[in-house]
């Protein structure tokens, strides 16, 4: 799941003071579970522990079926 682990959004700037500087962010896991855990947070009947586990499997599964898309 390497393609989980890259930057979801990263911003690179080239400052005439600083140089190159690059800002990495959320992860594309942590930020498809975020996304997922929107939905899930309005059903009260669930724990938040539930909802962070889910969400994180929600996440992995995604980026499994996009993995497979290119091959």
């Amino acid at each position: 799941m390497d393609n989980g682990n890259e930057s979801a959004y990263p911003l690179t700037e080239d400052s005439p003071k600083f140089g190159p500087r690059t800002w990495l962010g959320l992860t594309k896991r942590e930020y498809f579970a975020a996304m997922a855990m929107q939905g899930m947070t309005s059903n009260n009947s669930i724990t938040v522990e539930t909802v962070a586990a889910w969400a994180v499997q929600y996440a992995d599964a995604l980026l499994a079926e996009l993995g497979k898309e290119g091959k």
